[in-house]
């Protein structure tokens, strides 16, 4: 079992007037059936009887390490190149701009 979506089903929803009645509910796919694990979450997302809609999984066939570890020089501990940063999200980085930053509101900056 790789992969098991979960998710609360109101048992009680067709029952006027009662609280819901959450029961919790899980399916369980193998590595192999991502795409269909996915698409049944989208049909139980759409669906108003259920709720949190989750999917976990343990994909045993994942190609090396998960995340980098360190980066030296620009290069992963497997020799590969690596540039990104979290700083680089938001724009371009200001390590190498060639004037400081303009502050919001000033006069040079309108």
């Amino acid at each position: 079992m790789g992969i098991v979506v979960f998710y609360l089903r109101n048992k009680a929803e067709d029952a006027e007037g009662l609280p819901p009645d959450w029961q919790p509910q899980c399916l369980a796919y193998s590595d192999q059936q991502m795409s269909e694990a996915l698409a049944q979450c989208q049909r139980l997302r759409a669906d108003p009887r259920h709720a949190h809609v989750v999917m976990s999984s343990e994909l045993r066939d994942m190609v090396g390490q998960i995340g980098v570890a360190a980066v030296e020089d620009g290069r992963t501990p497997d020799g590969e190149h690596y540039d990104w940063s979290k700083a680089g999200r938001a724009g371009m980085s200001r390590r190498n701009a060639m004037e400081p930053p303009k502050k919001r509101g000033s006069a040079s900056n309108e």
